[in-house]
């Protein structure tokens, strides 16, 4: 296969320049040839035995170039020292797990281990980085494995940004996240955490990779901004401890209908005379750009692209309603595009944002003249941070995210090509298990300290509610004291809530970060003439993918 002649027409179609790109996979003048097999492991020993069959038409990459295994699953690629060569998962297929459930789908070819010179600049790594891997291999096979349960629909986990790092974060994580899903209580196919598996503190990967194994699933990772090593003088060796732990740092895998596209659009400046320690933005490197076009030219139109990155692809968490948000973008977007133009069927998980959760609608005002497709940035599994918020009997930080949403994790629910993203709250924090908050703008004038919503009205109290991950596609109803629903104002804003929170601890070890916009906020003005009384308030919501969600709320007014 002319692998320069396939991104240069695939490129060329898409509208993009070419010559970085393709320029990434030709191979240099010390490249290999890495040959092997991708099989069906029928006695399960990890060992390509006699008798047991190749598998055909799987994906092989050396992490720009992409061949598909011949009828009897062989394969060859080229491939040059320090490249991971990886397979795609097949749908209707498993993986191989390692100790941890982590998949075994990709080969570290690191003959002198990470250099300690690069670009003549001499590094000292912090943390453990990849040993010498030796001699490349006479054969470098992948075993797969018939996966019984293969169908359609299934589930998996989304989570953002894990983030530990201190052990008592780690303690944190294992309490609210890891302990609630040991053995897998919401029968997912697997985990995808979306960047920040750790916070800077990448010696704690061991640890955690243990925890996370416990919930008894396949877990992938990505890398984000704080799962750098930021000794590396330049970008393509950034992730050299995380590579060490968890292989490639963009890979593709088929499940069902769904071809899923991890990418690494964390792209670090280096330590130079022009950057320093910790500077990073938001791209896709020509390189990932050209193996995402030799990856997607097998994968057939028709299928659902489930595409995850750490940073989002828009930082903007109201449709451009109002003001952007807070955090980077993807500076290359428009690149990426291009490269998804032929699918009509697309959905985009973030993390990043420790502030806000949000969902972009992607359409014609992004460039994008196909089906308009859902850019989602998730609400995090550390919210504001797993050092911020009260702490629980547990010892847990409630780490609310500061537009007022609870930290939690995502059941993603695939049917065929559609997908629906369910927000699941975490244990910590008064919101524990609800979807959604109810409270008053301002509160009730109480008559005594020792009341809670208990009071004479403020003229033009608001009533507001704060769903949940939601968003401007989103419905919510009101009924008041048992009358008809009545539709409630969307307005992106400060939560309240959050406002008399920051103010509350402001000084104290349980402090967060101050209130920002939430693209997740309803409004209903009250009646001024309200009698006095014990007032009853029912909220019925219905989000853009069909789920409904209800909440019940009480306040008393006393005559002044």
């Amino acid at each position: 296969m002319n692998y320069r002649a396939v991104i240069t027409t695939l490129l060329v179609i898409a509208g993009m320049q070419t010559t970085a790109a393709f320029a990434q996979c030709t191979p240099d003048t010390s490249s290999e040839t890495a040959r092997g097999n991708v099989y069906l492991d029928s006695n399960t020993n990890g060992l390509k035995d006699a008798g047991e069959a190749g598998v055909a038409g799987v994906r092989v990459s050396n992490g720009c170039a992409v061949v598909l295994t011949s009828a009897d699953g062989g394969y060859q690629i080229g491939i040059e020292a320090t490249d991971i060569l990886f397979i795609s998962k097949p749908a209707g297929y498993a993986l191989a797990l390692d100790e941890n459930n982590l998949p075994q789908f990709f080969y570290r070819h690191y003959p002198d281990g990470t250099p300690s010179q690069i670009a003549g600049t001499a590094v000292e790594w912090l943390f453990p980085v990849i040993q010498a891997t030796g001699g490349l291999p006479d054969s470098i096979d992948f075993a797969l494995y018939p996966d019984d349960h293969a169908n359609q629909r299934f589930t998996a986990h989304g989570f953002a940004d894990t983030q530990a790092r201190y052990e008592l974060s780690e303690d944190m994580l294992r309490e609210d996240l890891v302990n609630p899903l040991i053995g897998n209580p919401y029968g997912v196919k697997f985990g995808i955490t979306v960047g920040d598996v750790v916070f800077d503190n990448l010696e704690i990967y061991d640890r955690h990779k243990r925890m996370m194994g416990l919930m008894d699933i396949p877990q992938w990772n990505l890398p984000g901004n704080h799962d750098i090593n930021y000794e590396s003088p330049n970008a393509a060796f950034a992730n050299e401890t995380y590579k060490m732990h968890y292989g490639p740092t963009y890979y593709s895998f088929d499940e069902g209908a769904v071809h899923f596209v991890a990418l690494n659009n964390v792209e670090y400046a280096g330590i130079g005379a022009d950057s320093r320690a910790g500077d990073y933005r938001g791209f896709i490197s020509d390189r990932q750009l050209a193996w995402l076009a030799n990856d997607l030219s097998s994968v057939p139109a028709d299928k659902l692209l489930m595409i995850a990155t750490h940073i989002p692809l828009l930082a903007i968490a109201d449709d451009g309603v109002t003001e952007p948000a807070t955090g980077p973008g993807t500076d290359n977007f428009g690149a990426l595009l291009k490269l998804l133009a032929p699918f009509e069927n697309i959905y985009g998980i973030a993390g990043h944002d420790t502030s806000n959760s949000w969902k972009v609608e992607i359409n014609h005002s992004h460039g994008w003249t196909g089906k308009p497709w859902i850019a989602h940035t998730l609400a995090e599994v550390r919210g504001n941070g797993w050092t911020t918020g009260p702490a629980d009997l547990r010892g847990v930080r409630d780490a609310m995210m500061q537009d007022g949403n609870p930290n939690g994790f995502y059941v993603l629910k695939f049917a065929g090509v559609a997908v629906v993203p369910e927000f699941i709250p975490l244990p910590s924090g008064p919101d524990a298990r609800q979807r959604l908050r109810i409270t008053l703008d301002p509160l009730l004038e109480a008559q005594s300290a020792n009341s809670i919503h208990r009071g004479s009205l403020h003229p033009d109290t608001k009533l507001i509610v704060n769903l949940f991950d939601g968003g401007v596609r989103d419905s919510v109803w009101l009924s008041l004291n048992g009358g008809a629903k009545q539709a409630m104002t969307y307005r992106v804003r400060t939560d309240p809530f959050v406002e008399r929170s920051y103010q509350a601890l402001l000084g104290s070890d349980a402090a967060f970060g101050s209130p920002t916009r939430s693209a997740h906020i309803w409004e209903y003005r009250l009646p001024n003439d309200l009698p006095a009384g014990i007032h009853r308030v029912e909220v019925s919501t219905e989000d853009e993918f069909g789920q409904t969600q209800r909440g019940a709320f009480s306040f008393e007014i006393i005559a002044n």
